[in-house]
């Protein structure tokens, strides 16, 4: 019954660790407001998750699934132009 006790009492701690984590996740925003593969504006629905040049996540926005994808096959150039927040060349 001992053992019982405190397997039910490490899961509820380890489920309250994993229900405060998810807000922070949640806040994450995208960099920038223009789309970097069409330079139209976006409206933060459709985010796409790149790695950097140093392995951290970037979130960038894009303007529909389409310029997701093509965000994801040119991950640099995408993310340097949504750092200035303007369409890649």
């Amino acid at each position: 019954m001992r053992l019982f006790s405190v397997l039910a009492l490490s899961l509820s701690f380890i489920a309250s660790g994993y229900a405060q984590a998810a807000p922070a996740a949640a806040e994450a925003k995208a960099i920038n407001t223009v789309c970097p593969i069409s330079g139209k504006e976006v409206d933060g629905t459709t985010n796409v998750t790149l790695k950097d040049t140093a392995g951290k996540d970037v979130i960038v926005a894009t303007c529909c699934g389409g310029c997701a994808k093509k965000a994801e096959k040119k991950s640099e150039a995408t993310i340097t132009a949504a750092k200035a927040n303007k369409k890649a060349e």
